[in-house]
This record gives structure tokens, C-alpha cells and sequence, in this order.
């Protein structure tokens, strides 16, 4: 366990013991009002709540605690805020790296860190995959974690010696105010396209959230930012205006020429299933092989991650050693070789424009691309048609199967999965619920020369079914072929 148990100010009574500030805030599915008897009973002192919260039976209770109650405006924030001072302010002793974006995200923070620990820096990870302070790692459960836990992290890495922190920085983390009060040595903007829109009602408030991390800069941190993505103009444009408040220094880069005073050419050699050589036009031109990442967007992500270390103090030779010893993010076109000599790459693609990325990257490397994936219970629908035409537009043969279904019925996500699907493809598709059995169907049809496309749970090591989950990984699973 990275951090210990009892934390000084937090929003989830697991944490809670003597003396601890307990933070009641609305959830989506609970309200933490309902937690405060707990938190007391734990030996929380003080409870910070919503002032439009606060009932008699609050007072009351708290009166019979001693506890202190106090009300604020925003909870949220203040739960930021009061972790950070009750830990004497770790984060600004850090420099905090974060990547937004709506793919990439876990590969470019990977790659970063990589670079950064690589050249001789005590390095800590936030991510979608997992939480590292130097060696020690534990799995995580938020790509972003809520504030008290991020300022606890901080507080360790301190204590640990690390000096810098690489963390993916979700859309929700913004929106709910998990990393307010946090200012960034640099940031990352990879691209940008639909996804959460069950939570974001339009692409346009989505953009925004993401656009929040801009504005956590200061005077010389860095922003970088896709300019071959179709948000680009508008990412540009919000980034800037941040910059001009708080100092940072606005970079660009990508295929097309310079859009912008601070820009980097990106020249592909190689993209292929072999791995990838790239040029960036700097001062003078950098060379960089990675033999374990694969695919153009993993190019965007060795891009960035290189700017962003070379801002950070990193050499030339700091870098291309780095990118050569990258080794991979496991869950992110993760490659094996089967028995037989057929491939399998297994990806964490759960949305349209992903699936698009990774099904294009492979699509002209064999003439028999077998595609196995399913879609999340209980999250956005209107994906789910969409991931089916484009799996029949790709793949030889479509195996749909189930991806977390969770308190779903299995059989009516498939349904709506096929309905994408036009008439004249649906020979090529197989229906097989369980996901085991639909890897072992891919793995027997495949021959020497034939791709296997694993999409939708990448790193997950676990399978939800109802509220219940049970030991599962897609990689496991192929490995045995």
C-alpha cells in the first residue's frame, strides 16, 4: 500500500480516524451527508459540509461529538485545499507533469515518466493503470484520484525524495475540482473526441473541462498541444489566453507545418507493427526509434512526451535513449505472437475515435483482421452502433462479446452493437457472449498471417458482471496461444 490508511482531511470514512476532517460531498449515487454518524464514530473532529446541508439533526450530532461543523460554499474545493495545507502544501514542492486529452493520455504520461526516470530523476505516476512512488506501485481506481488522496500522494513522494510527478488529468477531475489549487510544471493536450457524453451533454462542455487544465500553469510551464487534431484551433485559442494570464509558454507540434511561433515538425519513417522511427525538427533534427510502441497516434504521444522532457532539462541523448529502451504500456496495443505465428494486440480502445485509431493502424499490415470486443454496461450508448460499423467497416471477421456489462443485460448491448452493423456485413460476425470463449474462437481462426484485434478492456485485470466482479485479462487469456 502506497499510503497509509488514516488520512488528516478526507471525503471517504475508510480514511477517517482520530482527529480527522471528514468533507461531506455529493456524489452521484450517495450524498456524504448520510456518512458524517460514521465519520464521528471513527473519531472525526471536524465536518466540513455544503452550508445548504446543514440540518438540525447535523447540529445536533456534531454537538454530541464535539465535533466542529463547518459550512462552505463549494466542498469540493474545499477539499482540495484543506488536504493540501493540512500537509504543509506538497504539491508545490513537486513538479507535477499532467496529460489531458481524450486518447493517449496513459502512453504519453508512461512515456514521460520513462524519459524523466531514465535521465536520473526520483520519478512518481499517476495513472489510469496505476499509482507509482519510485518502484512501488499499486493499482488504481480513478485515471484521476480525488483530491485527498492526490495530496497524500504528494505528501509521500516528498517524504520519498521524488522530484517529479507525471499524472493523467481527466476530464472529470477538472469538472469536479480534484486537482483545484494544483499548478502543473507542464501540460499536456493530445486530442480530442467523443467520449463521457453521458456525463457532458455536448463535445463543446466536454472541450471545456479538458481546457480547465491550462489555467492550472504558471510563469515558464509549458503547454503543449496537438495541432493535427480537429480541436486543435480551439485548444490553441483557450491555451493561449491561459498563457497570457499566468506565463506559460504555449508549444505545438505535428505533421502539417507551423501553425504558431513555438512548433515542432513531426516527419513519420515507420509506423508499422514493427515499431516506430520518427523525426521532430528541432535544432538540429532529433532521431527516435521505439521498437515496442506501434501505430501513428503512438507517434503524437512519443512527440509530446519528448517536448515535454526536453523543457524539462533532458538532453538529446536523455531522450533518444529513452524512447529506445520503451518498453510499452501494458493494455495499449499490447503485442503477442501466438504459437502459429499470428499476432494479437490488446487495447484499451472503448470508444469510437479509439477503436478508429487502432483498427486503421493495423488494418494494412494483414488481410485477415479478426476483431474481438463488446461494450461497457451502465455508460454511454451512443457509442455502441458506432463501434459496430466501424469493426465491420475494418475486420475480416467481428466477434462481439461482453466488456464489463455490469448491471446491463449482456444481450441487449450486443443487440445495440449490431444494429450499427450494415445487412450486407453481418456474415462476417460472430455473437459470443463470453468473452473467454470468443478469445479462444479469434485464437483457432486464425492463421500465420492473420491480426487479432483485442479491444475495449486493455490493462483491466477484472470482468464485471451485475454488481460483481471476478479475475480477467485479455492478455492472460491470448498468451495461452
Amino acid at each position: 500500500m502506497l499510503l497509509p490508511a488514516i488520512f488528516p482531511v478526507t471525503c471517504h470514512t475508510k480514511h477517517v480516524g482520530p482527529g480527522s476532517t471528514f468533507v461531506a460531498i455529493a456524489g452521484f449515487t450517495n450524498n456524504g451527508t448520510a456518512f458524517i454518524p460514521q465519520a464521528l464514530l471513527q473519531g472525526a473532529t471536524t465536518i466540513v459540509i455544503d452550508e445548504n446541508q446543514i440540518t438540525p439533526d447535523l447540529i445536533a450530532i456534531c454537538t454530541q461529538y464535539k465535533a466542529i461543523l463547518s459550512p462552505v460554499q463549494e466542498p469540493r474545493k474545499a477539499l482540495a485545499l484543506l488536504a493540501a495545507n493540512a500537509l504543509n502544501n506538497p504539491a508545490d514542492k513537486l513538479h507535477i507533469i499532467g496529460i489531458t486529452g481524450t486518447k493517449g493520455k496513459s502512453t504519453t504520461a508512461f512515456i514521460t515518466e520513462h524519459l524523466l526516470r531514465k535521465a536520473g530523476f526520483k520519478t512518481a505516476l499517476i495513472s489510469t493503470i496505476y499509482n507509482k512512488i519510485l518502484q512501488n506501485i499499486e493499482q488504481s481506481t480513478h485515471t484521476t484520484p480525488e483530491a485527498d488522496y492526490l495530496h497524500m500522494f504528494f505528501a509521500r513522494c516528498v517524504q520519498e525524495g521524488v522530484t517529479h510527478v507525471v499524472m493523467e488529468v481527466s476530464s472529470h477531475a477538472l469538472s469536479l475540482d480534484r486537482v483545484h489549487g494544483i499548478t502543473f510544471a507542464a501540460v499536456g493536450f493530445t486530442n480530442l473526441a467523443p467520449e463521457h457524453l453521458d456525463f457532458y451533454d455536448t463535445m463543446e462542455r466536454y472541450f471545456s473541462a479538458k481546457a480547465q487544465l491550462f489555467s492550472h500553469t504558471k510563469k515558464q510551464s509549458l503547454i503543449v498541444l496537438n495541432a493535427d487534431d480537429a480541436w486543435a484551433t480551439q485548444a490553441c485559442i483557450a491555451a493561449q489566453k491561459a498563457a497570457d494570464i499566468t506565463g506559460a509558454v504555449v508549444h505545438t507540434y505535428g505533421q502539417d507545418e507551423a501553425t504558431t511561433n513555438n512548433h515542432t515538425t513531426m516527419h513519420i519513417h515507420q509506423a508499422s507493427c514493427d515499431g516506430i522511427e520518427l523525426i521532430l525538427e528541432r535544432k538540429p533534427a532529433l532521431f527516435l526509434t521505439c521498437l515496442h510502441l506501434f501505430g501513428v497516434f503512438n507517434c503524437y504521444n512519443i512527440a509530446m512526451a519528448t517536448i515535454i522532457g526536453l523543457h524539462l532539462g533532458l538532453s538529446y541523448t536523455d531522450v533518444i535513449k529513452g524512447i529506445g529502451s520503451f518498453k510499452g504500456v501494458a493494455g495499449r496495443l499490447q503485442r503477442h505472437v501466438l504459437k502459429n505465428g499470428a499476432l494479437a494486440f490488446v487495447d484499451y480502445a472503448h470508444n469510437a475515435s479509439s477503436m478508429e485509431a487502432v483498427l486503421k493502424t493495423l488494418h494494412p499490415f494483414t488481410r485477415d483482421l479478426i476483431i474481438v470486443f463488446g461494450c461497457g454496461g451502465d455508460r454511454d450508448t451512443t457509442k455502441r452502433p458506432m463501434m459496430g460499423a466501424l469493426a465491420s467497416t475494418y475486420g475480416t471477421q467481428v466477434i462481439i462479446t461482453d466488456d464489463n456489462p455490469r448491471t446491463e443485460d449482456r444481450m441487449a448491448i450486443i443487440n445495440q452493437i449490431i444494429a450499427g452493423i450494415p445487412t450486407t456485413n453481418t456474415a462476417s460476425v460472430h455473437v459470443i457472449p463470453h468473452r473467454r470463449e470468443a478469445i479462444n474462437y479469434a485464437a483457432s481462426v486464425a492463421q500465420p498471417d492473420s491480426i487479432i484485434a483485442l479491444l475495449g478492456k486493455g490493462h483491466e485485470n477484472y470482468h464485471f458482471i451485475g454488481t460483481e466482479s471476478f479475475h480477467f485479462d485479455d492478455f492472460e487469456e491470448i498468451s495461452k496461444f
